[in-house]
């Protein structure tokens, strides 16, 4: 497949049934962080909750920034061209990956 920037290409479409996940190294970091505050729970409880707090929203606009990312993807994929057209089957491909990520946030 071809890159947004190529004339009449169309741009990949990302839209397995992974999207939003994060890449397994940084779900692997935050998930030892996270059992890191558990296990400091007993001994410094505030500590524990602060730094589950801090994980919440580290782990929150990382989602944020590739719900954007994808979304601005998915966009380029049905903007209209050069020629000022929109094939079918661009919007087929979009109207698959809106309808990946969607179904993904909506079984969370």
């Amino acid at each position: 497949m071809g890159t947004a920037g190529t004339s009449g290409a169309i741009p990949e479409i990302p839209n397995g049934p992974t999207f939003p996940v994060l890449p397994p190294s940084e779900q692997d970091e935050l998930a030892r962080r996270l059992r890191h505050a558990i296990s400091g729970f007993v001994d410094a409880p505030r500590d524990a909750v602060e730094e589950a707090d801090l994980l919440l929203d580290e782990l929150s606009g990382r989602l944020a920034d590739l719900l954007a990312d994808r979304r601005r993807t998915l966009r380029d994929a049905w903007r209209e061209n050069e020629s000022g057209t929109v094939r079918t089957e661009d919007l087929r491909l979009a109207m698959r990956g809106y309808r990946n990520v969607l179904d993904r946030l909506l079984s969370i």
